[in-house]
């Protein structure tokens, strides 16, 4: 057991972006209010599954909707509290343990925005490595586990509690829901044992994240490349460096969508995302794809593009970084691969030799 400090705050705003793969939304603001959670609260405590006993219950809390939602509408931090309540009061769920349900940009602050005022610990794991679109996509569907109950709340209280043990429904029922609340809501589902959470989360990704943080904040320290400095650790892998010539989106069905072109020396790449980046393509030739996490980073100055933030005319870097061992095998790809959003079957075949590595590679 440990305490999450303020320096860990910040290497894990960075971390988490980085993991989010364009999604989950920037993480600055949910950063701020962490921070003064801390301030007011206290420090929270960071555990791992061997702290817990087998019937310790754990609760994982994201946040669902648009990201782009919240640049405007700005989380008031009942999105997390009242799914919490409703558990422990409405449904008498005794829940002693919080983590987040995807470590990948402000979603890994979720349960950090409660744990110090209700002094609950936060666990050191997460359900996907990185930042997912559908709630389909998670281990603990990986591993045909039941989603019930499930707690959406808006940003004033609102709250809905949704009760179906099939994922699919789940997804369809509280994607219309978190639309009726400005497409943000606040989502805990999953709540399991202690137990059944060692089959199946993915352990230590709070602790990647602000390790991946350190890195990034030491390279700027020494007046070096960002990105180099993950390539040089073996953490990622470099696809293209140009200039963002276009950018394309819209909200549909309540999700960000769209595409940016870049520009480089020698070819023009798009990237297409549904709040996160799924794939990087110049014309039919594949160089990144979900599940590995692709993410942009500004040549200048470092900072981390979550695909809310893409602007034209920027210098960027797009990184791939290998997927979670979980998602590279054939039950993850048939949740998060390529042919899920409506890619070509047999895109693999057109992939590099330096991508078909990065894309067989296991966990960071």
């Amino acid at each position: 057991m440990k305490k999450i400090t303020m320096d860990d705050l910040y290497y894990l705003q960075l971390g988490s972006a980085m993991l989010g793969s364009g999604g989950g939304g920037d993480p600055h603001y949910s950063y701020l209010m962490a921070k003064h959670q801390i301030e007011t609260f206290g420090e929270i405590d960071l555990i791992d599954l061997s702290d817990l006993k087998d019937d310790d219950l754990i609760c994982p809390v994201a946040v669902m909707g648009a990201p782009l939602i919240n640049k405007e509408k700005l989380l008031s931090g009942k999105e997390i509290y009242a799914p919490i309540e409703a558990l422990q009061k409405s449904l008498r769920l005794d829940i002693s343990v919080l983590m987040p349900g995807e470590i990948g940009g402000a979603n890994a602050f979720a349960p950090l925005l409660i744990a110090a005022k209700k002094k609950m610990p936060v666990l050191d794991a997460d359900l996907i490595g990185r930042a997912f679109p559908k709630l389909q996509m998670n281990s603990c569907n990986l591993h045909h586990m039941s989603p019930a109950p499930a707690v959406l709340s808006d940003s004033l209280g609102n709250t809905v509690i949704i009760n179906t043990p099939h994922i699919d429904d789940l997804e369809r029922i509280a994607r219309a829901v978190a639309i009726s609340m400005g497409s943000s809501a606040g989502i805990a589902l999953h709540v399991m044992k202690a137990s059944i959470a060692k089959q199946c989360v993915v352990q230590g990704s709070i602790s990647r994240a602000i390790d991946i943080g350190k890195i990034l904040c030491a390279a700027q320290r020494h007046q070096r490349s960002q990105a180099h400095a993950l390539v040089e650790m073996g953490l990622a892998t470099i696809v293209a460096e140009g200039v963002v010539t276009d950018i394309h989106h819209e909200m549909k069905n309540g999700f960000f969508e769209g595409f940016v072109t870049i520009k480089t020396e020698a070819q023009q790449i798009q990237i297409d995302y549904q709040n996160e980046y799924l794939i990087a393509k110049e014309d039919e030739l594949i160089l990144a794809a979900t599940p590995d996490i692709i993410m942009l980073m500004e040549q200048s100055s470092g900072t981390l593009l979550t695909s809310e933030n893409i602007k034209y005319g920027l210098e960027v870097i797009v990184l791939s970084l290998p997927a979670p061992s979980i998602w590279t095998t054939k039950e993850g790809l048939a949740l998060t691969g390529p042919e899920v959003f409506g890619y070509k079957k047999n895109m693999n075949d057109r992939l590099t030799p330096s991508c078909k590595e990065t894309l067989c590679t296991a966990n960071l």
